[in-house]
């Protein structure tokens, strides 16, 4: 399997939309949640079929409408975050979101 690379202009972009966050701070230096989004996992799953792609949304709000359904089904909160290895959003959930 070739290594993917992030794409630099969709990485800039990653990094402002988590910048652009309330909790940006605590999120980098505290609990270093935002960093994921520069692993390349934030962009294939892990878990569930495991190295395909996750389901990119193209806009942030479908990705937000679809986090919201996510939760109320799941009862938890999924966050949505730019994705620096492609051009659209994806859903996230780590152990810290509430």
């Amino acid at each position: 399997m070739e290594k993917i690379k992030p794409i630099p202009k969709e990485l800039i972009r990653a990094l402002g939309f988590q910048l652009r966050s309330p909790h940006a701070f605590r999120n980098f230096l505290i609990t270093h949640n935002a960093l994921g989004v520069f692993n390349v996992a934030s962009h294939i799953n892990t878990h569930s079929n495991e190295g395909q792609a996750k389901v990119m949304y193209n806009t942030l709000a479908t990705a937000e409408k679809s986090a919201q359904k996510m939760g109320e089904k799941h009862n938890a909160h999924f966050s949505v975050y730019k994705c620096a290895y492609c051009k659209g959003y994806h859903i996230g959930r780590n152990r810290d979101n509430r």
